[in-house]
């Protein structure tokens, strides 16, 4: 019984046992977040920040952000691998003035090493957040 409450344990803790010597797996998950603009910006262009999560090089979401504190905004995002590997596309949001919005999805799907994903919103395709994925 003591066995196995160590095997649950070490497995919880993210801890591979071999032969009772125990190892240490990195399983910590990376967040990456970047901005860019500015919420003030009297073009409407506002902050755009893109958040990807995931662990090693495996992404598993990614979500674009946008908040325009000088008018309210109707758009939608795109976000893609700058490889060329995949992307996304959302479907319309509105916000009011001062309201922050953000889109994005589950992707499961690993990257390669120093790949960057970029994400902006369609009216503003200028203000572009990116991100670089590592291991």
């Amino acid at each position: 019984m003591k066995k196995v409450l160590t095997v649950i344990a070490a497995a919880v803790m993210g801890v591979t046992m071999f032969g009772g010597n125990a190892q240490a797996v990195d399983v910590t998950p990376f967040s990456a977040t970047n901005c860019t603009g500015n919420a003030g910006a009297t073009d409407g262009s506002g902050s755009v920040c893109i958040t990807v999560n995931g662990a090693g090089l495996k992404v598993d979401s990614f979500y674009l952000s946008k908040q325009s504190n000088n008018r309210a905004w109707t758009d939608y995002a795109h976000i893609n691998f700058t490889d060329g590997s995949g992307g996304f596309m959302s479907q319309t949001v509105s916000a009011a003035r001062v309201e922050k919005k953000t889109v994005g999805t589950t992707w499961g799907l690993s990257a390669a090493d120093g790949s960057k994903i970029c994400g902006y919103w369609h009216n503003y395709p200028g203000t572009k957040a990116c991100a670089t994925i590592h291991k």
